[in-house]
């Protein structure tokens, strides 16, 4: 059975590179062709990848989560031979070569075919996709390591080579590194005949997906940045009289949650924040705000949770789809989506008060609430006083949203945010 090989097609102008999400089909399973066989993930949407042929899978040779480089080979199926007789014979000749001996000259059978032709040398396209940088380039041509043997490098590893490669390489220290093993640090110091002092290691599967998102976030996605300071006395003030009058059986809803529910109501008049971008002339206005909330684990581990429909929800209705999301979170489920507009990030109780969030595609934009801290102001009558207030970023897609819509929408949130101790969905809260 001829071997065919199962590569990550290229499906669009300009596409790099893909995750792998999961594989369809196991070793040894039977397939048909057009029967789907893997499922990945690019910046533009999520796939089902059929198969060329009909046959048996052969194996697979990376791993879902993984972010491979358009083209590369990431299994194998044993196709069924074709029919004909004419497509049969190169299959039957290659097996007689490997099991028998080749016939005699005048015994009437025709001559063996010729050795295929050596390989040749790759050429400069394949090395200059091969993701080689100018100064990895240069760095071997230091050592002596030909174009042809950088080209083969770039291949063996499937990432972008680095001078730290060439060096293990040229040096002759063990194997040249294999496909998928993490690279060195770019810019460590290469002390030649010195123990290494660092360790290598590849990036945990869930930080490669997370990663992944970025990336997409940073080809496609144009930042803006914002920040205003809210009041955050009102909160704290809710929080602690919705405490005081919980249920034992209820959980009250945390400073954080209550800010959130300020920000989906707001969403309400400014449906620019609850939108995704199709392509680059067309935006889908929700009718409805799927809200990510970013979750920290053990690890420095981030996964998202997802309140759907958040601005359509009752206040007990939101506090506990939320509160659901986000212990499912912390138990190890990631309910990112590409359904979510908007994400919230939350840095109270680390001690940091500001920071830029970023765009993960195809969502509009990240909103950061950091630390809450006294602040000085004047009072009416003379002299300072102070007041607990939080800084809230928002990063936000400029192809989406203009600086005065993200200025309206900022501005609502604070005001209900400082106005929360009126909201009567708020103060009718059932577990209290």
């Amino acid at each position: 059975m001829p071997e065919i090989e199962i590569r990550v097609p290229q499906l669009g102008e300009g596409l790099q590179e893909a995750r792998i999400l999961r594989f369809l089909k196991q070793p040894g399973e039977p397939v048909a062709r057009d029967e789907p066989l893997f499922e990945m993930e690019t910046d533009k949407a999520v796939m089902e990848i059929e198969s060329p042929a009909a046959g048996v899978v052969a194996r697979w040779e990376a791993q879902p989560d993984d972010v491979l480089p358009i083209g590369t080979v990431i299994g194998a199926i044993l196709a069924e031979a074709p029919e004909s007789g004419a497509a049969r014979a190169p299959v039957q000749d290659v097996a007689r070569s490997r099991n028998e001996r080749p016939p005699a000259a005048g015994d009437g059978a025709a001559p063996p075919a010729p050795p295929p032709p050596p390989a040749q040398a790759p050429s400069e396209a394949a090395l200059r996709a091969g993701s080689i940088p100018p100064r990895t380039r240069a760095h071997a041509r230091e050592l002596g390591v030909g174009e042809a043997e950088l080209a083969r490098l770039a291949a063996s590893l499937g990432r972008r080579v680095l001078p730290e490669d060439v060096d293990r390489l040229a040096a002759g220290r063990g194997r040249p590194p294999e496909r998928g093993e993490a690279a060195p640090v770019e810019g460590a110091p290469r002390l030649a005949g010195q123990a290494a002092d660092h360790e290598d290691m590849p990036l945990p599967p869930r930080q490669r997906t997370l990663a992944y998102r970025l990336q997409q976030g940073t080809r496609e996605v144009i930042p803006a940045t914002m920040e205003v300071r809210v009041e955050w006395a009102g909160i704290e003030s809710v929080r602690d009289t919705l405490k005081s009058r919980a249920r034992p059986d209820s959980e009250p809803p945390s400073q954080f949650l209550l800010f959130a529910w300020c920000v989906a109501q707001s969403v309400r008049a400014h449906p620019a924040f609850r939108s995704t971008l199709l392509g680059e002339g067309m935006v889908r206005r929700h009718a409805h705000l799927n809200m990510g909330i970013a979750v920290a684990r053990p690890g420095d581990e981030l996964l998202m949770a997802l309140v759907p429909r958040a601005d359509a929800l009752s206040f007990p209705e939101f506090v506990a789809s939320a509160q659901d999301a986000i212990r499912r979170a912390r138990a190890g489920e990631d309910q990112a989506s590409e359904s979510m507009q908007l994400s919230l990030t939350n840095m109270a109780g680390t001690g940091v008060r500001l920071g830029i969030p970023v765009v993960a595609a195809p969502a509009v934009g990240t909103l950061f609430i950091g630390e809450p801290f006294p602040e000085a102001h004047p009072l009416p009558g003379g002299g300072v006083g102070f007041r607990r207030m939080a800084c809230m970023v928002l990063t936000f897609d400029h192809r989406m949203a203009n600086g005065v819509g993200a200025a309206a929408f900022l501005g609502d949130i604070r005001r209900r945010v400082a106005e929360i101790h009126h909201d009567p969905a708020v103060s009718a809260w059932p577990g209290a």
